[in-house]
């Protein structure tokens, strides 16, 4: 089974960033805008299982605020995504933590340094992605959003996310 980590941020000014992804994301109406904790993963174990690792390694985490204001990508890839800046340290420490667990362990990819993002283009060709990019980076932006919670999805052979859980971050 397919699955992976993840954060659905409230961002201020979500139809700015639903309106870029309408266009150049082909993931826009599978899955709402996010940020991966642990990358797509498959494997046999039980879902009770991947719940309970995954709420072991963030049941002391508090809700933290988060904020995006640059855009970067990987274009090379067809990528282009906004960057989080407050909050990116949280983020970081959270995927490393969850990836130090020995299930989880065995799919960290060495290939893909993590920088949390929310990405608002994929498939696109090198050109593409460089353009929009470059284009995208002309104008300012500063989305804010308080994570209050962290996900478990199910990614179902048609690509869309089918969240199984939802643990709540601590609010104090």
């Amino acid at each position: 089974m397919l699955r992976s980590v993840l954060i659905f941020p409230n961002l201020s000014q979500m139809t700015d960033v639903n309106k870029i992804r309408r266009c150049y994301d082909n993931l826009y109406q599978h899955i709402a805008p996010h940020i991966s904790l642990v990358f797509p993963f498959d494997n046999d174990l039980a879902d009770e299982k991947i719940v309970q690792v995954v709420t072991d390694v963030i049941k002391r985490q508090q809700q933290f605020n988060i904020r995006l204001t640059a855009i970067s990508g990987d274009p090379e890839h067809g990528y282009v995504w906004l960057v989080v800046d407050q909050g990116s340290k949280i983020l970081t420490e959270l995927h490393d933590a969850l990836y130090a667990e020995p299930i989880l362990n065995s799919y960290y990819r060495e290939d893909l340094p993590y920088q949390p993002h929310v990405t608002v283009a994929q498939g696109l060709s090198f050109l593409q992605a460089e353009h929009l990019m470059t284009a995208l980076q002309k104008e300012t932006y500063d989305l804010t959003a308080t994570v209050t919670e962290v996900a478990i999805e199910h990614i179902l052979e048609n690509n869309d996310s089918a969240v199984f859980t939802t643990i709540v971050l601590d609010e104090n």
